[in-house]
């Protein structure tokens, strides 16, 4: 779930991410993401890219997910 927190007393919901593929056959490839283990907050101004990241380690799939960040209008 991703909140937008600028405003700690008036935190407001987003929007919801799920990169699982419930229909694919666990622990494949096609399966995409499983069990999120480690979360990495990278600030744009330490981003290779120049963009706010959000890097995620998924313990059993194996695999890292990078999300840009963008800012909430």
């Amino acid at each position: 779930m991703v909140y937008d927190v600028a405003s700690p007393f008036d935190a407001r919901f987003v929007q919801y991410l799920n990169n699982r593929n419930f229909s694919a056959v666990t622990n494949t490839a096609a399966a995409r993401d499983l069990r999120s283990e480690g979360v990495k907050f990278i600030a744009e101004e330490d981003s290779p890219t120049g963009v706010t990241l959000l890097v995620v380690a998924n313990e059993v799939s194996g695999k890292t997910t990078v999300y840009e960040v963008a800012q909430v209008p």
